[in-house]
């Protein structure tokens, strides 16, 4: 590994000059960031407080104190040899300038050899068992823009974790069951409607559900009505196999446009029955206690005093949401022996799933803690331009729409062969441009989608990203020069191609980071940077018109800074384009 090679080399030169060995210097040493519109790249730092802090344990030094110290260390290493080129301090880091010749022939040097590998962090752990739940949309409602970031966010996750080697289960968990779908049922009937559409039904259900709100006869109907589902009746459950068919069939597409797969399709009425048993075998014990009002409980409260609880069944003997997670919770164990399972749902839940994992904890399944939610923040304004509609369908098809206007407006474009190309491209865009938007932020951020800001071309944005790969596909196709993985990098001398370089080494980090944070902003500001670095060297390393040596070395660093633009797009959920 190249990158490991470069920070042994620094490593050597600090232990030798203060006595640490190299083990205990090499987790401290890092590529320097880049600061864009400054001269710099090719660089390691160590930080000296941590440096000070193993040398001199216990030992707490003033910014002026820890410049002194640096200053004695850099002072220190009087024969940087053949590779470092000079040394910097501050206050926090010791800088080691790596000669740019060196530093571009290891980093493109590791790329060549990794190939599709490179950037994926190595470990010496076990690989995983991981369980991603993640969209789990409800039966007979619309898949809303509130679904997309449970979605496109479970799917980063389920990318990255299997990018790092782990065996990861995708699961979309649907929201089949329950007393909604009798308040549906009762609307159904009393509206006296046989056919329906998933947007039907939704209006069926925001009128049922609004009377129900108001008119307590056709709340008690609704509850029989899921009594009677429990129970088995035919009738209802033949109704409830309808609709459930047809919302699946709906959302089904949706996934496809997104670009979205499942390993298992499952739901809240698999666990119907295990969810009673699970209520039955409780009732044996002392854990489930029944209340005043005839609801059957667990005390969750550290004294006993009920401060806390959880309630596993209404008074009529019915489930709810959090038995039926239960026992799916117990059956994935069963099933999988997981060792961590993430829930991708709002951070509106998060009471939710904190009475969940301390409920398994306290009937006995040690493994609770591997249980984890992954909360968000919510989506605002994010409704298509004619209104306050929330279907994400519409969305998308208002992105695509959008992003064909904008095309067949611009000079740029490239003529298509068909229309069916030109649209795939279009949509390709507009989703790449709602996850990105998406993805800006952090998780637990709630934001603003603008229409105008996520769909722009040459700004921080998913189209952004679409363009410069699509750009360095066109290097490659007009160049006329045939790629060299052994071109000589030692003619990559300019400033621009130091820094794309270098850039090009932290794309490890960023994945890393990434992953330890469950954040995809990371891989996104990486690329955001990435892709303003190569449009700076695209237009100053030329390769047509250059002289073959040349053109060679340079056709390779963008080649290679394409591979991991590619990696890092996939990684987020895109298709990266290579004609717009």
């Amino acid at each position: 590994m190249a990158t490991k090679k470069l920070r042994e080399i620094v490593a050597k030169q600090v232990s030798m000059a203060i006595g640490l060995t190299e083990e205990q210097i090499l987790p401290l040493i890092n590529f320097s960031q880049l600061m864009l519109n400054k001269r710099c790249g090719g660089e390691l730092s160590v930080s000296v407080k941590s440096l000070n802090h193993i040398q001199n344990p216990g030992q707490v030094l003033s910014d002026s104190e820890l410049i002194k110290y640096a200053g004695k260390v850099a002072a220190k290493i009087t024969h940087p040899g053949k590779y470092i080129e000079n040394i910097a301090i501050d206050s926090t880091h010791i800088s080691f300038k790596i000669k740019p010749s060196r530093f571009v022939e290891y980093v493109l040097g590791e790329i060549n050899s990794a190939g599709q590998q490179y950037g994926i962090p190595r470990s010496n752990e076990p690989k995983k068992k991981v369980i991603i739940e993640y969209s789990s949309p409800n039966i007979a409602k619309p898949f809303h823009a509130g679904h997309l970031r449970s979605t496109v966010i479970g799917q980063f996750l389920t990318n990255l974790h299997k990018l790092l080697g782990h065996q990861v289960t995708s699961i979309n968990y649907l929201g089949d069951w329950g007393t909604q779908f009798g308040i549906l049922a009762a609307g159904l009937k009393k509206q006296n409607q046989t056919v329906f559409s998933t947007r039907s039904l939704f209006d069926v259900y925001v009128a049922a559900n609004s009377e129900a709100e108001v008119n307590a006869e056709f709340k008690i109907k609704a509850r029989e009505i899921f009594r009677k589902m429990e129970d088995g009746d035919e009738e209802i459950l033949s109704l409830w196999r309808e609709i459930r068919d047809q919302s699946v069939s709906d959302y089904s597409h949706t996934y496809k446009r997104l670009g979205i797969k499942f390993d298992e399709y499952s739901g809240e009425s698999k666990y119907r029955q295990s969810a009673q048993d699970l209520t039955n075998q409780l009732k044996e014990t002392n854990i489930l206690q029944k209340a005043i009002n005839g609801t059957d409980i667990i005390d969750l409260s550290p004294d006993g005093s009920m401060s806390k609880f959880v309630t596993l069944a209404r008074s009529d003997g019915t489930s709810l949401y959090i038995t039926r997670d239960l026992a799916a919770a117990i059956d994935r164990f069963k099933r999988y022996e997981f060792d961590n399972m993430y829930y991708v749902v709002d951070k509106s839940q998060a009471n939710h799933f904190s009475r969940l994992f301390q409920t398994l904890s306290k009937i006995g399944h040690d493994w609770s803690d591997r249980c984890h939610h992954v909360s968000f923040g919510r989506v605002l304004g994010m409704s298509t331009r004619k209104g306050n509609v929330v279907f994400l369908e519409d969305i998308i098809e208002e992105a695509k729409l959008h992003m064909l206007q904008n095309m067949r407006a611009s000079k740029n474009t490239k003529k298509f062969e068909s229309e069916v190309d030109e649209e795939h491209v279009a949509e390709t865009l507009g989703v790449s441009a709602i996850i990105v938007q998406d993805f800006k932020f952090k998780l637990t951020s709630d934001y603003r989608f603008e229409w105008d800001r996520a769909l722009q071309d040459n700004g921080n944005t998913g189209v952004f990203l679409q363009y410069t790969h699509a750009r360095l596909s066109s290097i490659r196709r007009k160049s006329g020069v045939s790629l060299n993985l052994d071109a000589d990098t030692n003619l990559l001398l300019e400033e621009e191609a130091i820094q794309l370089v270098h850039h090009l080494a932290l794309f490890e980090g960023a994945i890393q980071t990434a992953y330890t944070e469950n954040e995809a902003c990371r891989i996104v500001n990486y690329l955001f940077k990435l892709c303003r670095l190569i449009s700076t060297a695209y237009n100053v390393l030329r390769v047509d018109g250059t002289p073959t040596d040349l053109a060679e070395a340079r056709l390779l660093l963008f080649n290679h800074s394409q591979d991991i633009l590619s990696t890092g797009m996939k990684v987020l959920g895109l298709k990266p384009l290579n004609k717009m």
